[in-house]
């Protein structure tokens, strides 16, 4: 027993440290033969179609070539997810992995599996064995930290976002300071970019569309090149195409035989923050509930991080009450975090998403209410159309603010339970004949200011009505006839809905402006602006004005928030919903405008700069950065806070003067579901990460010129579409 014991610890030690052993022969010989049975076709646009006999050799397939074209973003993830980035970026990753840690470890997922269905651990174990057979065939590859992915990694899924979680680095640094580790230069947890990503849903009915089906537009924005289209089919009753995330088995967005999906990001609130009131007594911590004094649990968290050619470790005690893991100090109270903890069940609810058949079979699935952040648009064969805004929604008392920390040491503030599927905002087949979400607030979700839903809890719609939702309402109100490529067309559209809310108010400020300087510093581009159409294009000065100028005028808007500013306050300013003019005089508005023109001159020499000579595409191989000199293209589209449904954020580098989109629209499908599905779909660059391959820019532009391919998604226009057929781990042919 002792052996078996010692065994066991070293197994764990080598598990957790990355230093396994080497692959055995049996479980190569057993990958070979499930490799066998999978057959992966590419079209000629290199987007992979994976054909099997069961569900698991389907995942398999998924994660091979999830590996073949993003194998280091997909282990990243992974990473990511384990909380062992500062194994690999150093110090600067610390409090990311924390901040994981505190949610779930190894030990922790190990005995989710044990806990899953018999179904769900061999998907689960194939999940691994793709990626395993993948790193076998490639002894080039030098994976950053994990030699051997195991099947226990996808129930990692269950870690509440930082950049929504409304604490900040500081805070969390406060709660856990690193006095032992010197010189830490630490990087940013809260990204601009983790704000600025979004997404457009819309689903059609029948009566509004040329060919009388529904027609769903899957529009996720995310960061560039960080996405794969593929299509798995089975004979276990699996015909799904979309877009996973990688290093996740499931498709995300996407759709099947019978119907569509589009999940949008909310900030509905589905975890909160509770100000818990703390003493030390006789060396430990109690905390205070319902008058009483409860001890707090703590726990030991040991990460390594990367200190040169050395791995160092430090260790954190952790601490947890009721409410969730003790996440931040803020003005000397401690702050947990309380959110669903449900990783079995929300991948199970991912994946037998994408085999519903019926409306009623994916209700159910949607109806378990274990996902948050995370709107659905809908769509299906038989002519239905649904909007849900949010999924996981607790029960609360509508006393008190949800968006900042609450009381802990009271009954009152707890969950009472969740909201219903029926309670929450929705839509179902609604009589204008269209629903639409582009993470804006559900209250215009057909169109119109629904006064009934404005009844519903506040909590349950904290979202801000977006310019982009604004643009996508102007095209669809009396819409008719419509068709996948008319609907291309109109989420492509050029129209900015915040230059025409706020360049009328800019050249108001003008005509008042007593300023002789600033009258006659401004004068020319004032009158650019007069001309304008607010329609953004490549050649079109007037968009650089107001882009770069409502930048500026965001920056004034979120310096004037209340400290500590909100999730909700940011993103909202960020997505374009609540950038305001209100407390910003005429002056100060020319002022920012100086300042723009200021800009452009020190780097071109001059301020009338169109728009596409600034906002390019480029793609340059991941580890180099974007460069002037290299070969880049105009873009016409802008960033989502424009109003720009077609969103493209755009940003200097670091020794750059242009612009180069870094996130935004990714990949987007519009499917029509008749008697046959339908579809065109268009990707950021191309389906490989490679740039030696003709497939890491091939979609460039079409991307930049809204000219999608077709979705190839019966398997006799696959053939005859073949570039290349393979099983996993022969060489393409």
């Amino acid at each position: 027993m002792k052996r078996i014991f010692l065994i066991f610890i070293l197994a764990l030690f080598l598990k957790e440290t990355g230093r396994t052993q080497p692959f055995s022969n049996v479980e190569i010989q057993k990958w070979k033969a499930q490799a066998s049975r999978i057959n992966i076709i590419r079209d000629k646009w290199g987007t992979p179609h994976i054909y099997t006999q069961n569900d698991a050799d389907a995942v398999f397939g998924m994660m091979y070539v999830q590996c073949e074209s993003f194998f280091y973003k997909v282990e990243s993830a992974v990473i990511n997810h384990l909380g062992r980035e500062s194994e690999v970026a150093g110090k600067s990753a610390i409090y990311k992995d924390l901040w994981s840690r505190m949610y779930i470890d190894s030990n922790k997922a190990i005995r989710l599996l044990s806990e899953a269905t018999p179904y769900m651990q061999n998907l689960c174990r194939s999940y691994a064995a793709g990626i395993n057979y993948f790193i076998y065939m490639h002894p080039e590859l030098k994976p950053k930290l994990i030699n051997r992915f195991q099947p226990w990694m996808p129930l990692l899924n269950n870690i509440p976002a930082i950049a929504g979680s409304n604490v900040t680095e500081a805070e969390i640094r406060n709660m856990y300071p690193l006095a032992a580790v010197k010189d830490i230069a630490f990087e940013p947890i809260l990204r601009n970019e983790e704000n600025s990503a979004g997404s457009n849903g819309w689903a059609i009915s029948p009566k509004l569309t040329r060919s009388h089906t529904p027609i769903l537009l899957i529009n996720p924005h995310s960061e560039f090149y960080n996405r794969i289209e593929v299509q798995l089919v089975s004979k276990e009753g699996l015909n799904v195409y979309g877009a996973p995330f990688l290093g996740e088995f499931h498709i995300w967005q996407g759709f099947n035989s019978f119907c569509g999906w589009m999940h949008t990001v909310t900030v509905s609130d589905s975890k909160d923050l509770y100000a818990e009131t703390i003493e030390q007594r006789k060396g430990n911590y109690v905390y205070q509930y319902n008058n009483e004094w409860k001890p707090v649990d703590s726990s030991k968290v040991v990460l390594y991080y990367k200190n040169g050619d050395k791995k160092e470790t430090v260790q954190f005690t952790v601490f947890r009450t009721h409410h969730g893991p003790v996440v931040a100090l803020r003005n000397g109270q401690w702050l947990s975090a309380k959110s669903i903890n449900a990783n079995n069940e929300l991948l199970s609810v991912h994946w037998n998403i994408t085999k519903s058949k019926t409306k009623k079979e994916f209700v159910s699935y949607l109806d378990k209410r274990v996902m948050t952040g995370t709107n659905t648009i809908y769509a299906d064969q038989t002519g239905n159309i649904a909007y849900w805004h949010g999924n996981f929604v607790p029960i609360r008392s509508a006393r008190y603010d949800w968006s900042r920390p609450i009381p802990g040491n009271i009954a009152e503030t707890e969950w009472k339970g969740t909201h219903t599927l029926a309670d929450i905002p929705n839509y179902i087949n609604p009589k204008n004949g269209w629903v639409q979400n582009c993470n804006s607030t559900p209250l215009y979700g057909i169109g119109y200011f629904d006064s009934v839903m404005f009844k519903k809890p506040a909590y349950m719609f904290p979202d801000g009505h977006t310019p982009r939702a604004m643009n996508a309402i102007r095209q669809l109100t009396n819409a008719r006839d419509l068709t996948i490529d008319s609907i291309i067309i109109m989420a492509n559209d050029s129209y900015l809905m915040n230059a025409k809310r706020f360049i009328p108010t800019l050249l108001a400020s003008y005509n008042a402006c007593t300023t002789d300087s600033l009258i006659r510093l401004l004068k020319a581009p004032i009158e650019v602006l007069k001309k304008w159409n607010f329609r953004a294009d490549t050649t079109s000065v007037a968009t650089t004005l107001t882009v770069l100028w409502l930048e500026k005028i965001a920056l004034q808007n979120t310096a004037k928030l209340v400290k500590p500013v909100t999730n909700e306050e940011q993103y909202a300013i960020s997505n374009g919903s609540s950038i305001s003019l209100t407390d910003i005089t005429g002056e100060k508005q020319l002022q920012l405008l100086v300042s723009v023109l200021s800009d452009l001159i020190k780097d071109w020499g001059k301020w009338d700069i169109a728009w596409g000579e600034l906002n390019r595409y480029q793609r340059v191989a991941s580890e180099n950065a974007p460069d002037d000199r290299k070969p880049s293209l105009a873009v016409s589209a802008t960033p989502g806070f424009m109003g720009s449904i077609n969103a493209f954020v755009s940003k200097k580098a670091k020794d750059t003067k242009l612009r180069y989109g870094v996130s935004g629209n990714t990949f987007v499908a519009v499917v029509s579901f008749g008697k046959k599905i339908s579809g065109k779909s268009i990707l950021t660059g191309g389906s490989s990460s490679d740039s030696n391959s003709p497939h890491f820019i091939d979609q460039a532009e079409g991307y930049i010129n809204h000219q999608y391919k077709p979705i190839l998604f019966y398997k006799e226009d696959v053939v005859k579409n073949k570039e290349s057929a393979y099983h996993p781990g022969q060489e393409i042919k």
